[in-house]
This record gives structure tokens, C-alpha cells and sequence, in this order.
């Protein structure tokens, strides 16, 4: 029960740091520059876009 809890939280945890890091990013750009901002706020969906797209490391098989 605490493994699963740990991956939960763990889970949770990294998308958090993932939307904090790219977050403070992207504000830093725009403080720099407008058009700075702006293209690495297209970077940042681009590259959430491809990663939501891959397959997933453990695929579940269908009929199990």
C-alpha cells in the first residue's frame, strides 16, 4: 500500500515540477523579450504535445 501511495505521490510531484520548471521559464523569456516569450511558450506545448503522444513505458494488452 505505501509503494503504490509513493508512486502516486511521486507522480503528482513530477507533473508539478514539470509545469513549475517550464512555467519559470517561459516567464523568464517574456521578461527578457515578447517575441522570446512567445516562442518558447510554442517550444514548451510543442514538447508537452510529443510527450503526451508517446506510448506509455508499461502498456496494458488488451483482454488481460
Amino acid at each position: 500500500m505505501t509503494t503504490k501511495l509513493m508512486k502516486y505521490i511521486w507522480k503528482i510531484l513530477d507533473l508539478i515540477l514539470y509545469i513549475l520548471g517550464f512555467s519559470c521559464i517561459v516567464g523568464a523569456l517574456f521578461l527578457w523579450n515578447i517575441i522570446a516569450g512567445f516562442i518558447g511558450m510554442g517550444l514548451v506545448l510543442i514538447l508537452t504535445g510529443v510527450l503526451i503522444d508517446l506510448p506509455s513505458p508499461n502498456p496494458k494488452k488488451v483482454g488481460e
